[in-house]
């Protein structure tokens, strides 16, 4: 009996201890409480609070309504990581300043000013937002206020007195088009110059070597602190890097340094999975590389993958767009007699529709447009696609896929894409 009560109170003690150890690895949830006041802003009457790597057009968590100048505001979260405050009224006027908080404690008290004072704004309460304050302070202010002396020369005079006479012409050219679709080739002209270095004069590249040189000295010292800070802070502003990496300067070997640092001390936290599918994104949706399969449904939630339609045509291209996306829309109404004149040669095109809440504008969009092609669905970013070819905060982008996955052009012009049919399907070069 002894021996039998024994064994009971043995099972009862393991089934205890496992309890207690599920309930521990169990993810906390973080409640923290937002208590603030507003200074010198009378128009200000409520704020946005988004996760800083989301797009705050269409990702808003809450609407924070400021009372007498003051606000508060719970919310939950289920580990830590960066989040922003914007003010509505700059939000809607399309142009905002973003007051970063890391919810690390129960509490976070914040003192905020009118966009002239932004740099007196606090934010009192843990160690990562204190963390983010000595970063602001040491490394991202002084490094505007170098900029803001390199660009005062243009108190005095316009900035057009920086092109270069030939994209002084084109952003004439941009000024006299009138619809989208005359515009995005133009664009696409201002950016081939750009890439060149064929859009400055010489005063105007002066003015840029003094700005690069500033540039140069920030991202030292930014990465330093990454370094020397191996924190949610610093992943946030890795993050922040890669997502514009594109135009942004940001030194590729130090990423990549403090990335693998960073994914080795947090490998289970959002931003390891995020980093790993934005630098993906970046080395590889570029030409040469190769691109990423993905599944995703129509309209009518029928589910379709990528690699079928890469594999049973010579070229194929990816249309990422969204009905919110004027541009978008415009480039692919440009490539739309590409297709038609090259469909029954091996050239398809897959469009996905990056869309949000439901699919009400895309209905009546495409009632309208009937665009032939296969076109899926990308709803409130279910299925990461964006993210995966590192488009994420924008509208979308176009990439031209041979039928052996490789990428032959990012965001081409519809002649660019006709151009490289006529060589690819002439040839039969394409498959290999």
């Amino acid at each position: 009996m002894k021996t039998n009560l024994f064994i009971i109170l043995l099972c009862i003690s393991i089934c205890l201890s496992c309890k207690s150890e599920k309930e521990e690895t169990k993810p906390k949830t973080l409640t923290t409480v937002l208590v603030g006041e507003v200074i010198n802003r009378p128009e200000s009457d409520t704020l946005l609070l988004v996760k800083s790597y989301e797009d705050a057009r269409f990702d808003i968590i809450a609407n924070i309504p400021i009372v007498d100048n003051e606000f508060y505001h719970e919310f939950e979260s289920k580990e830590i990581e960066a989040y922003d405050l914007i003010f509505k009224e700059e939000h809607d006027d399309g142009a905002w300043r973003t007051v970063r908080i890391f919810p690390e404690t129960d509490t976070i008290h914040l003192t905020l000013y009118s966009q002239e004072d932004f740099n007196n704004n606090k934010v009192v309460g843990g160690k990562l937002n204190n963390n983010y304050t000595k970063y602001l302070n040491t490394v991202f202010w002084p490094y505007i206020k170098k900029q803001e002396e390199v660009y005062k020369i243009f108190d005095s005079i316009p900035y057009e007195n920086t092109y270069s006479d030939v994209y002084a012409k084109v952003i004439e050219k941009l000024n006299r088009a009138e619809t989208q679709e005359e515009q995005v080739p133009i664009y696409a002209e201002m950016k081939k110059l750009q890439e060149a270095d064929l859009d400055k004069n010489e005063f105007g590249k002066k003015v840029a070597f003094q700005a690069k040189t500033s540039e140069r000295e920030y991202f030292n010292r930014k990465y330093t602190f990454i370094r020397n800070n191996p924190s949610i802070v610093s992943y946030s502003l890795i993050i922040e890097d890669i997502q514009s990496i594109e135009y942004n300067g940001a030194p590729k070997e130090k990423i990549i340094e403090a990335l693998n640092r960073l994914k080795e001390a947090f490998p289970e936290h959002t931003y390891t999975e995020l980093a790993e599918n934005l630098w993906i994104g970046y080395t590889e949706m570029k030409p040469g590389g190769q691109y990423v399969n993905f599944k995703a449904p129509d309209v009518k939630n029928v589910l379709y993958e990528l690699k079928p339609e890469v594999d049973k045509n010579e070229i194929v291209l990816l249309d990422l767009w969204a009905t919110w996306c004027g541009p978008c829309i415009a480039k692919t109404r440009l490539v739309r007699p590409v297709y038609d004149k090259y469909k029954e040669k091996g050239f398809s095109i897959v469009g996905v529709a990056g869309e949000f809440e439901n699919l009400d504008r895309y209905n009546i969009f495409m009632t309208k447009e009937k665009w032939p092609w296969l076109n899926l669905i990308e709803l409130d970013k279910q299925n990461k696609i964006w993210e995966k070819y590192n488009v994420m905060n924008g509208g979308g982008g176009m990439f031209l896929i041979s039928g052996s996955g490789e990428i032959l052009a990012v965001d081409p012009t519809a002649e660019e894409v006709e151009s490289i049919l006529q060589e690819k399907l002439v040839s039969n070069t394409v498959k290999l």
